[in-house]
């Protein structure tokens, strides 16, 4: 969360990660002890298909966007235009999956897709990744339900703080083995 009171997207993905984040980091005023480093994004572009090789689009980077419906901001890696319409383009140091994008890939697009949506007046039901190792772009519809399920998160989040309660557990408890908060966390049920 921001000093303006926006939550940031990566506070929504660490929310579906373990909702114990929130309420430390928040709640109890403890940020996260570890040092994530800055991933230096590279990509590939092409003259004749553009960026992520998606032929005939603007394209505008590090875009900042927030929704002040939903209290939510980030920084877009790019935003794409094509025939004018928005559509957030993620870039991953990774290597494109076979079949369906990774979830929270997948979340981090649609929450972008939703502040993009309000600020520019428009519905973005698309987005794209781009996969650094393979250098390859995946189209994604970004479907209501995704974006449903976005807005319970943040409403869960608003509660979180409010209440100061927390409802729900991790994703997995192997999360808790190497979480900097399992020492204090009461949602990990003691020492290691």
């Amino acid at each position: 969360m921001n000093r303006e009171g926006f939550w940031f997207v990566s506070d929504v993905l660490n929310h579906i990660y373990c909702p114990w984040i929130t309420y430390n980091w928040y709640v109890l005023g403890m940020p996260q002890s570890k040092k994530q480093e800055a991933l230096v994004k590279k990509t590939k572009k092409h003259p004749e298909r553009g960026i992520g090789g998606i032929k005939n689009a603007r394209v505008v980077g590090q875009k900042y966007v927030r929704s002040y419906t939903l209290m939510l901001a980030g920084i877009c890696d790019y935003v794409v235009f094509i025939d004018n319409k928005p559509a957030p383009l993620e870039l991953k140091d990774a290597w494109m999956p076979k079949g369906k994008p990774w979830k929270n890939h997948l979340i981090q697009l649609a929450c972008y897709s939703i502040m993009l949506g309000e600020e520019m007046g428009c519905i973005v039901d698309t987005g794209y990744i781009h996969y650094l190792r393979d250098g390859l772009t995946q189209k994604i519809e970004i479907e209501d339900p995704v974006k449903d399920y976005i807005i319970s998160v943040i409403r869960d989040m608003d509660s979180t703080i409010e209440n100061e309660i927390v409802r729900g557990r991790p994703i997995s408890w192997r999360c808790c083995v190497d979480c900097c908060y399992r020492k204090i966390c009461a949602g990990y049920g003691g020492t290691p």
